[in-house]
């Protein structure tokens, strides 16, 4: 059902006069049932707490790095490291990339870059604790999130390069611990925050990539829940001909009850059978899960079932 057909309908189910448009449409019944869908919308978008099954996307990206010791110099200018005679192809950006190397402090990041290799230039936030030539890298520290992103699902961040989790999300303290204290980049396990970089929130790794490739993935929930005709996700109803990525039929019952509450009339009625459908959907959305009696929070890989009785080890001979 586009969003012409919703309104139709709910129009028709009150006895309104439909409206041949919604979207744009100066009509007085056009604008109150765009309205109420808007509301509508938005509304069962936030009903399940852990978000709608539909709704529910997974996010895979890969790390960004520089090669391991590129040759460069590295110089105090102004109380700043500037690296020159890098190369660089290009890859290194300005507030998400850090620098390790020779003089370098742990969490140098990246304020500026001239392209022009083999004799690229890169200055960092903080003063090198030596000058002169050496060997550097460059990782990339926050990556953007997906456009249509409202919020991670938790412990579903993962190191699919590595085979583990990532730990997190870390708290400003924690996060400051790593980042700031002596126990600095020492890490097995990859850690994440999510943060504010210039306006926009980033998924933030810390110890900062030095390997490019590594794939990592997390689930999130996405903000979308209706979609143009085309098949672009939306938070908004846009056009007539817009679909709802969400069950249309709770849209449906939902803007009927918001109408009649509009318009002044009775409508207990039409909420406590939206409320009951609702209810349903939510429960079978995605199915339930298995409860064991005697469950287990270990992921066992090995153990006496696969290992022989003879014949492991070092043997010395």
């Amino acid at each position: 059902m586009s969003l012409l057909s919703i309104c139709t309908q709910v129009a028709n189910d009150l006895a309104l006069a439909p409206p041949t448009s919604i979207v744009g449409n100066s009509d007085e019944t056009a604008t109150r049932l765009l309205a109420q869908a808007q509301a509508e919308g938005e509304a069962l978008a936030r009903k399940p707490e852990n978000g709608w099954v539909c709704m529910i996307l997974e996010h895979d990206f890969t790390t960004a790095a520089t090669p391991s010791n590129i040759s460069g110099s590295v110089a105090n200018v102004g109380g700043f490291a500037v690296v020159s005679g890098l190369t660089l192809a290009g890859v290194v950006q300005v507030g998400t990339w850090q620098g390790y190397g020779t003089g370098l402090q742990n969490n140098s990041i990246v304020t500026a870059v001239t392209n022009a290799d083999p004799n690229s230039t890169v200055t960092l936030s903080l003063p090198p604790t030596q000058t002169g030539a050496g060997t550097f890298t460059f990782g990339q520290s926050d990556y953007p999130l997906p456009s249509d992103f409202q919020r991670p699902i938790d412990n579903t961040m993962w190191d699919r390069a590595r085979f583990c989790s990532m730990r997190g999300p870390q708290s400003p303290q924690q996060w400051q611990l790593y980042k700031s204290s002596v126990i600095g980049r020492a890490s097995i396990q990859r850690r994440f925050r999510f943060r504010e970089i210039d306006g926009s929130v980033h998924f933030s790794i810390d110890p900062v990539p030095t390997d490019n490739g590594s794939n990592l993935v997390f689930e999130y929930v996405s903000n979308a829940w209706c979609k143009s005709s085309t098949g672009t996700p939306q938070t908004m109803w846009e056009a007539d001909t817009d679909v709802g990525i969400l069950d249309e039929y709770l849209i449906t019952l939902g803007v009927r009850w918001r109408m009649l509450r509009r318009l002044g009339f009775s409508y207990q009625e039409e909420l406590d059978e939206y409320q009951r459908q609702v209810s349903k959907a939510m429960a079978k959305d995605g199915g339930q899960a298995i409860l064991d009696m005697t469950p287990s929070d270990q992921l066992s890989l090995i153990g006496p079932w696969n290992l022989p009785e003879t014949g492991y080890g070092n043997v010395l001979s």
